[in-house]
């Protein structure tokens, strides 16, 4: 089964399969409990005429037992054996009882995320080399006991991961330096004709980070424009932020650093968003208890290929992480012959978490729209019909909503329609509730549910003798295939609520932490939540879809890149202007 280095540190953060002490090492660290995989180990069979006969869990006196025949020094510590053996220490874990082991050895030296996927991929057939944030590096081996397993088996499972270990620092050596970072084969794409590049006004020496895009393109007569910053930024960058991911270079946040719109060539700049990104991939599976916090613990952005772009495309920065395309959208609008297709600027970038990898774009509208998309590809990590999963996006949405010199004021609203014919009535007014204080909210399916923020200082719309000027406003409006709610774990409570809102200065700037944030540790709310005061504000939104395998997963054959890839589907939302218009964007009356 091949999984790459990040995703081998998946391969276990599975606190369902521990017990008692186990668990108080594991909860809440990326780990990798191969029971989950059936180990073809070879030669962990008696000799003829033992009279052992298998068992399909191992007890400690067997453990012991196997350490003593095999000269091997060690010790029981809390939750794992200490073990020396031919010069080499190693951790070995009792798991689930005894009906699984994992072992475990830290390797001296730095690799480089795509040299672990080499020796994964290439060289690794029983054991995956994982990265740890502070561990390092470190070779891992699972046995899964309820295979059938003796006390000599146990002692050849020890003594064959010492040559494993001997073998991979072998690997290391000889390829230390090495580029396997660069695809060397580009990824087959459907031929889409001569590729143009995207009509984008770049800042000079900005590394393609900001730049101007009207609309409608390449028209002297543009209407609408949108001016972005971006950026993706390591762990250790955001970690100097004040997020807490550790101090490695992997490239960890795709981030909207601001984003203007103008919604009119003589119009003001409005910026919309300040530091916008998508801040975790939580996928737990209703299987085995297994559970994994991608982005905090596996993968990174990689490196992506011109030819992965539309028919008018470009490749941005340096690092050449990020895709700008440019997209038709479909009717905007029609009636009768008046009609128009819309266009959008799409920013888009490849996570790459093991045998999963998820897209993550940004859609810049001609409307003034902004379009937030995630989605799950790859190959299955189980081969099985049975392991269906969630893939979760939680993503932190910062609004920062006005023209420059008046965008500290905003106010939040949840907005709902009337669940009851009873309280609809024929007004056809919604509920528009402002929200004052940090809080959370939920999308209900009846009420249509939505955010809005608004800046009550400015308007496009003016007032009239029987209403009030319209402040500008955007909505958040979802596209939920359901509702994620888990439940299992302790450390899952950032789940419980669709919408979270917070002050932009809020001291909690971790999604996965929200829920301690928003809760006491007795269940209660926590006394310290602070007024919005008309502060700028923070969203914090969840997009999830279900994954059920199916046999276009490519699974049939095993689980790999040879025999097929879990196709995309997409978790998407969007955040919706109101009221910067004085009329229909882009409107075009004659056909």
């Amino acid at each position: 089964m091949l999984v790459t280095a990040r995703r081998s540190s998946r391969m276990g953060t599975i606190l369902g399969a521990l017990t008692g002490s186990e668990r108080l090492n594991y909860e809440g660290q990326p780990m990798r409990l191969y029971a989950l995989m059936v180990c073809v180990l070879v030669g962990l069979v008696l000799p003829a005429g033992a009279q052992q006969d298998p068992v399909e869990s191992v007890s400690n006196g067997m453990i012991a037992d196997a350490l003593r025949d095999v000269g091997g020094r060690f010790s029981l510590e809390e939750d794992h054996y200490s073990i020396e053996l031919k010069n080499r220490t190693l951790r070995l874990y009792r798991l689930d009882g005894g009906s699984r082991l994992l072992i475990k050895a830290s390797v001296k030296g730095q690799a480089s995320l795509p040299l672990l996927n080499r020796y994964n991929e290439k060289v690794a057939v029983t054991t995956r080399a994982v990265r740890y944030e502070k561990q390092g590096v470190v070779l891992e081996a699972g046995l899964d006991c309820r295979l059938g397993v003796t006390q000599a088996s146990v002692g050849k499972f020890v003594t064959q991961f010492v040559g494993d270990v001997v073998g991979f620092e072998t690997f290391l050596a000889k390829n230390q330096g090495k580029d396997f970072d660069e695809p060397k084969v580009e990824p087959k794409v459907v031929k889409q004709g001569e590729k143009k590049k995207v009509p984008l006004a770049v800042k000079p020496e900005t590394d393609d980070k900001e730049f101007v895009i009207t609309f409608p393109t390449n028209d002297d007569k543009w209407e609408t424009a949108w001016k972005i910053v971006w950026d993706i930024e390591t762990a250790k960058q955001a970690t100097d932020q004040g997020y807490k991911f550790g101090a490695s270079g992997r490239s960890l946040l795709f981030k909207i650093k601001q984003a203007y719109f103008k919604p009119g060539q003589k119009a003001e700049w409005i910026q919309v968003l300040e530091d916008a990104h998508p801040q975790e991939f939580y996928v737990p599976y209703y299987f085995r208890g297994t559970r994994f916090f991608d982005l905090r613990d596996v993968g990174g952005y990689v490196k992506l290929s011109a030819k992965e772009g539309g028919a008018t495309s470009q490749l941005m920065g340096a690092a050449k992480q990020v895709i700008a395309e440019l997209r038709d959208t479909g009717t905007a609008y029609k009636y009768g012959s008046i009609t128009r297709r819309s266009e959008e600027l799409t920013l888009f970038a490849n996570f790459q978490a093991g045998n999963y990898t998820y897209m993550v774009e940004y859609g810049f509208r001609d409307d003034g729209g902004i379009v937030f998309r995630h989605s799950p590809t790859g190959y299955n990590f189980f081969p099985d019909f049975h392991a269906a999963h969630m893939h979760g996006s939680f993503w932190r949405v910062g609004m920062k909503l006005g023209p420059e010199d008046n965008n500290e004021t905003n106010q939040v609203f949840v907005v709902s329609l009337p669940p009851e014919a009873k309280d609809q009535g024929d007004g056809g007014k919604l509920n528009i509730q402002e929200v004052t204080r940090e809080s959370f909210h939920d999308w209900k399916a009846k009420e249509f549910t939505r955010i809005r923020v608004t800046n009550p200082n400015y308007s496009v719309v003016p007032a009239t003798k029987d209403r009030p000027a319209f402040p500008i406003s955007y909505d958040l409006v979802t596209y939920p295939q359901g509702i994620a709610r888990h439940e299992r774990f302790k450390d899952e409570k950032f789940s419980h609520h669709d919408f979270w809102i917070t002050r932009h200065d809020a001291p909690e700037k971790m999604y996965v932490n929200l829920g301690n944030y928003f809760f006491t540790p007795k269940g209660g709310l926590n006394p310290k939540l602070q007024p919005l005061d008309k502060q700028n504000v923070v969203l914090w939104h969840s997009s999830a879809g279900l994954h059920v395998p199916r046999s276009e997963d490519g699974i049939i054959g095993g689980n790999s890149t040879a025999n097929g890839q879990a196709t995309i589907y997409w978790t998407t939302f969007e955040l919706r202007p109101r009221n910067l218009f004085l009329k229909t964007p882009i409107y075009r009356t004659l056909p």
